[in-house]
Formats: structure tokens, sequence, C-alpha cells
């Protein structure tokens, strides 16, 4: 094998190499990315956290009215016992059950809209709790395939690192070292392919004597216009 083509086969391998590290370091960002998670799991924890508070201030207020019941139906026992004989006290005692009878159809009609309100926010929790849940099923599922995904490309990668190196150490080191020197000013791709008379990465068309000097493959010939290393497949 000629030392050009042992070049294209290493651009080849490293180009192959770089497309699937590019691909792990997209998964990696891919798994830190649970932004959608994170905000399902602060809508639904909003979403409980509200509920909690109306089921508290359904509970306090049935408290109150039970309280209420209390005291109004101790106020009509000592009322209708026949132990009060005081007129005046009678009618305070009158009018305290009145007054108690009204503040309960206020509590009742205010209990009433913290049910109502609690039931709404009831149906709102179910839904973030529900939508939470398929969101973290889809972000575990996600996970699973990107991690299985990154497993077998990195051992791919691992593998492909080896045979590289094997080509490297088969590579004659001058010719090796003007290929490296130019991988970085040439976007990884230092080796272009001839293609009838032009260059397939910048187009230009070569002259007859570069043209000869590739056919006989015994050296490095570089394209006129973009200075890659031509050849010929």
């Amino acid at each position: 094998m000629s030392d050009v083509a042992a070049l294209y086969r290493l651009q080849v391998l490293e180009l192959d190499i770089l497309e699937r590290a590019k691909r792990i370091k997209a998964i990696n960002a891919q798994l830190e990315d649970d932004a959608a998670l994170r905000e399902a799991e602060a809508e639904d924890e909003e979403a409980q956290a509200a509920l909690e508070e109306a089921e508290a201030r359904v509970r306090d207020m049935e408290l109150e009215i039970a309280a209420g019941l209390d005291k109004r139906q101790g106020a009509e026992t000592r009322l209708y016992s026949g132990e009060v004989t005081n007129p005046k006290e009678l009618q305070d005692m009158q009018m305290e059950v009145e007054a108690l009878t009204r503040r309960k159809s206020v509590l009742d009609d205010e209990l009433l809209k913290l049910k109502s309100e609690r039931d709404e926010l009831r149906a709102k929790a179910d839904d973030t709790e529900a939508r939470c849940s398929q969101v973290r099923e889809k972000h575990e599922l996600e996970s699973k395939e990107l991690l299985d995904e990154k497993e077998t490309l990195t051992d791919t990668v691992n593998q492909l690192l080896t045979r590289r190196k094997s080509s490297v150490a088969a590579i004659p080191q001058q010719a090796f070292q003007t290929y490296n020197s130019m991988r970085a000013a040439k976007s990884n791709r230092p080796v272009a392919v001839l293609k009838e008379k032009a260059c397939t990465i910048c187009g230009i068309e070569q002259n007859y004597i570069v043209i000869t000097a590739i056919n006989r493959g015994e050296e490095l010939v570089n394209c006129q216009n973009c200075g890659r290393i031509l050849i010929r497949l």
C-alpha cells in the first residue's frame, strides 16, 4: 500500500472516530438535560401543595362548624332545660342560639365554596401527577436508550482507536508527520480525493504535472489550491 493510500485510510478511520465521539458528546448533553422532567416535577409539587392547603382549609372549616354546632346544642339544651328562669338571661340565650344558627349558615356556604375549590385543585393535581409520571417514564426510557447507545459507541471507538494505533505504526514517520501537521488547518481532512482532474474538496482542477505525479504514486502530492494531499482512488 502506498503512503498516500495509508494516509487516506487513516483519515477515514479518524473521521469515523471523531463522528462517533461527537455523538457521545451529544448523548452526554442529552443525559444531563432533564429540564422537562424538572419542570413537570415542579408543576406537580406546586399543585400538590395547593391541594394540601385547600384540604387543610376544608378541615379547619369543618372543625369550626362542628364546634359551633356543639356550642349551639349546649345553648339550646340549657335554654329549654328549665334551669334558667331569668327573662333577660333567657332572651340572651335565645339570641345566642339564633346568632350561632346564622353563623352556621354562613360557614356552610363558605364550606361549599372551599370544597369546590379543593375539588378543582384535586383534579389539577391528578393531572399534573399523571403528566409528571409520563414525563418521568419517558425520560427514564430515553436515558436507558441513550446509555445503551453510548456504551455501544464507546466500545466501537475503543476498537477504532486500537486500529488507528496499528495504522499509524505502519505509516512512515515523515509521511505521518506531514499528514498530522495539516490536520487542524484542514478540518481533519488533510487528504483529498482527485476525481478526474479536480480536487474533490476545493474543486480546483490540477495541472498535468500534478496529475502525472499522483498517477506515479511515488510521493505525496499537494493540491495546487488548498494544499491537501491528493489521492486517486
